[in-house]
């Protein structure tokens, strides 16, 4: 049967409701070219006898005062919009859910619809409704002793604040992504899971490092620290390293290079471990960074000489240009308290130096 066939026969039988959504569901606008959309492509004409079967069922059902049938009936169609992609019609219906279990206190079924309705949200890419409904699905779970959806809530708002989050930090609102984060750590807590929780340390750390002043990376040493210690738990080598990377990054800017130091060393034996040479590299370029400051152009040179040959090894061109250059660095540092002396102090030295090319030390003790 087509679709004006099946609109007379579902209003021949005296449901207009289900003949109003039916004729509104069958006659929306057709995408065309650039305008089409995953949820405008439209219900397949074979199951159209199943959505009019399902919506004269729903209105029969409410007649009778059957609520458990029309929730039923609205949930197949909720479902079926859903497998099509078309979200905004399955929140039609997953609305009409809620209303019914709501009206009659169908405290399981206001939970499965409230839940349905933050995914669907959520799929429409309208994160802030989606959360809503899961906190409003956290509270329901919470007030009932229902743990499964319970679990099930802290679990989706896991994602949805790290959702928030980075939109938020990609428009520049550091300190309303703050918040976002410690709400996605307490969420990752509640659900139990070693990994999320570990995931929300890092990234907390992460925003409190970007606010920059001294209490913030404080709470972030905090923070990066519960991440590690969670990933020595978890036996995860990789995580430890990001771990000890970024305590060491936030060490140096609180000016402790000591504890820099430390962690970098224990990152860069981590890397050894996992076999991986852009974290190896990663680590003895910032040693020997760090040496460098510290004054200590011996370890700089060594450590950046390490840098160079895995540049060389990865065969990345751009690290492989900075390893040289960091490299060459660290050598005219590490030569020129002998450069500074043969100039100020010994011309025969330098002379030799120009002509022959004789290095530093070996002039100055040609001199001798």
């Amino acid at each position: 049967m087509d679709k004006q066939s099946l609109c007379i026969d579902v209003l021949v039988n005296g449901y207009c409701q289900a003949y109003v959504d039916f004729f509104y569901l069958t006659h929306r606008p057709e995408p065309t070219g650039s305008e089409e959309k995953p949820e405008e492509a439209g219900i397949p004409p074979a199951k159209l006898p199943f959505v009019k079967s399902h919506l004269a069922d729903a209105e029969a059902a409410r007649r009778q005062g059957d609520t458990k049938a029309v929730f039923a009936s609205y949930k197949e169609l909720a479902t079926f919009f859903t497998d099509l992609s078309d979200q905004r019609t399955a929140v039609y219906f997953w609305e009409k859910c809620l209303e019914i279990a709501q009206l009659t206190s169908d405290v399981a079924g206001e939970a499965e619809a409230t839940c349905a309705l933050g995914v669907a949200h959520e799929a429409l890419r309208d994160v802030a409704a989606a959360v809503g409904f899961y906190e409003k699905l956290l509270r329901l779970a919470e007030a009932n002793g229902d743990t499964d959806n319970k679990q099930r809530a802290n679990e989706h708002l896991v994602v949805a604040y790290q959702s928030m989050a980075a939109e938020t930090e990609a428009s520049g609102e550091l300190t309303k992504a703050l918040t976002y984060r410690e709400q996605c750590l307490g969420a990752s807590t509640a659900s139990g899971d070693a990994a999320k929780q570990g995931k929300a340390h890092f990234e907390l750390g992460q925003a409190h490092e970007q606010l920059q002043d001294a209490d913030n990376l404080q709470k972030a040493v905090s923070h990066y620290q519960e991440y590690l210690q969670l990933c020595e738990r978890s036996e995860d080598t990789e995580g430890q390293g990001a771990a000890c990377f970024a305590l060491a990054r936030v060490h140096q800017r609180l000016q402790d290079s000591a504890s820099s130091l430390t962690f970098l060393q224990n990152f860069l034996q981590l890397a050894q471990s996992s076999g991986k040479p852009q974290a190896q590299a990663e680590a003895c370029c910032s040693l020997g960074v760090l040496y460098n400051q510290q004054g200590d152009f011996a370890n700089a040179v060594q450590y950046l000489e390490r840098f160079f040959e895995l540049a060389r090894s990865i065969g990345d061109k751009a690290l492989l240009d900075k390893a040289r250059t960091y490299l060459g660095i660290a050598r005219g540092n590490a030569v020129l308290p002998a450069y500074m002396h043969v100039v100020t102090n010994d011309l025969d030295a330098l002379l030799r130096w120009k002509n022959r090319r004789l290095p530093f030390t070996d002039a100055a003790r040609a001199t001798a």
